[in-house]
């Protein structure tokens, strides 16, 4: 129960960022930004038990929100419920409200979830989620 309301938190918080800064254009594409690549990186950190240098790429509104420390708990509550991360399986890019999105689609021993990374303007994360594979 504590890892749903932990990852319900984070979600309230990814929104609020999301409503917070959604106004304006990026100027690069998802395509050209490496975002892909970014995101797959970002979620090698979480595997790897890096959250001090994950956090480093938040935004200053999730750093607030979601500190290393929390982000620790975060993952730490997700491979409890799924397991022990095995692989990313794959990503797929999206542009969503004006935002750069990538969903990481991973492995775990118990089943599959997708990470859903929201990149800001600035190149920073602004959202993070886990749902559903895609």
């Amino acid at each position: 129960m504590m890892h749903r309301t932990m990852l319900s938190i984070a979600l309230c918080l990814a929104i609020g960022t999301l409503c917070l800064t959604s106004c304006g254009k990026r100027q690069k594409t998802a395509e050209s930004s490496g975002l892909a690549e970014r995101s797959q990186q970002f979620v090698d950190l979480l595997a790897k038990g890096d959250f001090e240098t994950a956090a480093a790429g938040f935004n200053s509104t999730m750093k607030q929100a979601m500190p290393a420390q929390k982000l620790r708990e975060a993952w730490l509550s997700l491979t409890g419920q799924f397991g022990a991360f095995k692989r990313q399986a794959g990503v797929r890019t999206a542009k969503e409200q004006g935002f750069d999105v990538a969903y990481v689609t991973c492995e775990f021993e118990k089943g599959s979830a997708s990470v859903k990374v929201v990149w800001d303007r600035a190149g920073q994360v602004g959202g993070l989620w886990v749902v559903p594979p895609s």
